[in-house]
């Protein structure tokens, strides 16, 4: 072969090496989204339902999950605007009773007393709410730990109050404690609503356990005894003898006021007693 001939076969190396490729341009994403909008009809490539979409693996998954709903329950959202009829379906839907004495609706406490009256009417408004069972029994629930809780508060307040004011008043008084208490609570029961006595002050304390309203009504019980040992003393009309045999004869019916708590008289009767033994006992000169 001669050179002629291989020069003219032979290809050189750097030649092949540096022939260029031509590449396909690589899709910008942009005109891929656009692509895939292109094969649809421009009817439907416009509408905002599909116009959001960017992917079409987006508008798969959102078709997808709308054929899933096919079949099931919905609810539809009312609005300030919509009709109570169009609230009633959507409180059925999301489980609200037919009437408000179809919740099951309870309070058991030994602590507080709900009135029927009261359950009642929190029931009608649940019902008007839209609130399913479980809903309104979750809040009256709510409603019972929270009056519990104040109750309880409330009743050591109080015995922290009563316990006080005892102290003071055994300081005071010390063995005369407890009969002028017992006078001073013959009194009030004698001349003041039970509803009055049992008003509760803002330290926690009862009205009628106050120090200062059983001192008051201690006094009282003391000037009502020494004016009836003045008269007694003046009019010269009963003696010592007399004066226990009327304790005796009212004491001694087991059946009068004086034993009977229930008896209407019963505190004005003790009372009574109190103020004859008072003036019996003899004077100190």
């Amino acid at each position: 072969m001669s050179n002629e001939q291989i020069t003219q076969e032979t290809v050189p190396v750097d030649q092949a090496t540096t022939e260029t490729v031509e590449q396909t341009p690589a899709t910008a994403p942009a005109e891929q989204s656009l692509s895939w909008k292109n094969s649809i009809s421009e009817e439907f490539r416009k509408d905002p339902s599909i116009e959001k979409f960017t992917e079409i693996d987006a508008l798969a998954k959102s078709y997808i999950n709308a054929t899933r709903m096919i079949g099931q329950d919905k609810i539809v959202i009312p609005t300030k605007n919509s009709t109570q009829e169009a609230w009633d379906e959507a409180y059925e839907k999301l489980g609200r009773p037919e009437s408000p004495d179809k919740y099951n609706l309870k309070i058991e406490s030994d602590v507080i007393n709900m009135d029927e009256n009261a359950i009642k009417s929190f029931a009608e408004q649940s019902h008007k709410l839209g609130l399913n069972s479980k809903q309104a029994e979750g809040i009256l629930d709510f409603y019972k730990n929270n009056m519990e809780g104040s109750a309880q508060q409330s009743k050591i307040d109080t015995e922290t109050a009563q316990a006080q004011s005892e102290q003071e008043l055994r300081s005071e008084w010390g063995r005369d404690f407890d009969a002028k208490v017992q006078q001073a609570g013959a009194i009030a029961k004698a001349n003041i609503n039970p509803e009055v006595l049992d008003m509760t002050l803002s330290s926690g304390i009862r009205l009628g356990d106050h120090p200062e309203i059983i001192k008051g009504f201690s006094k009282i019980a003391n000037m009502m005894s020494e004016d009836k040992i003045v008269s007694t003393e003046s009019e010269n009309v009963n003696s010592v003898a007399d004066i226990e045999s009327e304790i005796s004869a009212i004491t001694n019916n087991t059946d009068g006021p004086y034993w009977n708590k229930q008896h209407p008289d019963h505190d004005k009767v003790v009372q009574q007693v109190y103020t004859l033994r008072e003036m019996a006992q003899p004077k100190e000169d």
